[in-house]
Formats: C-alpha cells, sequence, structure tokens
C-alpha cells in the first residue's frame, strides 16, 4: 500500500497528542467510520486541516480493505507511518474491524469490478480423419479459462474450442487491449 508524502505527514499529526487531544481524535475516528452507516453523510468539520485529516484516514481506511490487510498488518503500516501510539491504534482498528463488513459492502456498491482471468490453459488438438476430406487435419486448439466473477468469490470454469484462425485473432484483440492499457499507464504516469 502506497500512500503520498501528505497523508504520512497527517499520519504523524495523529500521533502527537498536543496537536489533536485524545477527545478531538476519539470524535474525529467516531466521525469518520459513523459516514458508512448514516443517511446523512454531511459532518461538520471545524478547520480545512479537518477535512484533509478526514480525506487521509478514509484513502488509509480504503487502502487497507482494498488490499484486505489484517490487523497485524495495518498495525505494521501504521508503525511505518510513524503513527505510533498504541491507545489510538487500538482506537481505530477497533472501529475498523467493527464496520469492515459495512465498509467493503460500500466499496462494493461505488466500485466497479469486472470478472477477472484467473488462468488460461489450451491444447492442440489434430484431427486426423473425417468424412469431408477438406477437414483433414484441420488443428482444432481447445482453451479453458479460470474467472472469478465480479462482486463474488465464485470461480467458474469456460471452455472452448477454435481454429487457428480464430486463436489468432483473439491474440490480436489481447494485444490491442495490452497496448492500450500501456499507453494509459503511461499518460498517468506522465501526468505524475
Amino acid at each position: 500500500m502506497e500512500l503520498n508524502s501528505e497523508i504520512e505527514e497527517d499520519f504523524r499529526r495523529l500521533n502527537d497528542e498536543t496537536y489533536l487531544s485524545e477527545k478531538n481524535y476519539n470524535e474525529l475516528i467516531e466521525k469518520i467510520f459513523s459516514l458508512f452507516t448514516s443517511a446523512n453523510t454531511n459532518i461538520q468539520l471545524s478547520s480545512s486541516f479537518d477535512k484533509h485529516l478526514l480525506s487521509s484516514i478514509l484513502t488509509s481506511i480504503f487502502e487497507c480493505v482494498k488490499y484486505d490487510f489484517d490487523e497485524t498488518s495495518i498495525r505494521s503500516k501504521l508503525n511505518d507511518l510513524q503513527f505510533t501510539n498504541k491507545s489510538r491504534q487500538d482506537r481505530f482498528l477497533n472501529e475498523y474491524n467493527k464496520y469492515l463488513s459495512i465498509i467493503q459492502l460500500y466499496l462494493k456498491q461505488k466500485s466497479i469490478e469486472h470478472d477477472r482471468l484467473l488462468n488460461i490453459n489450451w491444447r492442440l488438438d489434430l484431427q486426423l480423419k473425417t468424412n469431408y476430406t477438406d477437414k483433414l487435419l484441420e488443428p482444432i486448439y481447445t482453451l479453458n479459462w479460470t474467472k472469478r466473477d465480479k462482486y463474488t468469490t465464485n470461480i467458474d470454469q469456460i471452455q472452448f474450442t477454435c481454429s487457428q484462425e480464430n486463436l489468432q485473432e483473439l491474440l490480436e484483440k489481447f494485444k490491442d487491449a495490452q497496448s492500450v492499457l500501456h499507453q494509459m499507464q503511461y499518460q498517468q504516469q506522465a501526468k505524475k
């Protein structure tokens, strides 16, 4: 999980009890996690720093959920961010664990997910004899795809056969999609 330097600085500030009192910290954490349960998502904050801090904490929460971090991993990441105050870490983790399933549901509703291709196996079948002489020795490719359905953990197996020309067309389409993806990644890196 990579967080930018502003978020890292915000977590260092969260660690400082002179900067943010224990009462204010608890109130802030309560407000943040209440976002996922209340219909009213309009939180009254006292300053622009509070808004920035809220954004930083939400970003870290979303990243932890995205990477499915357990409590040990989160605590390790918080220590890496120099957020070492044990009582504040405990408060954060208690609320995180309490609202984890609600946050996951919230992110599933707000995000777009596609089926994921997990594995591809293939084999070449060579037809030696048929009733039609024009089909003699035609290679047939059998592809077995393993995919995960979107928004679930269901695994599906897809099997299909195709000719050599169909397989070449499929490979070309994959190469086109890969080059478009590389161009988009390059453009995003250039903007940074």
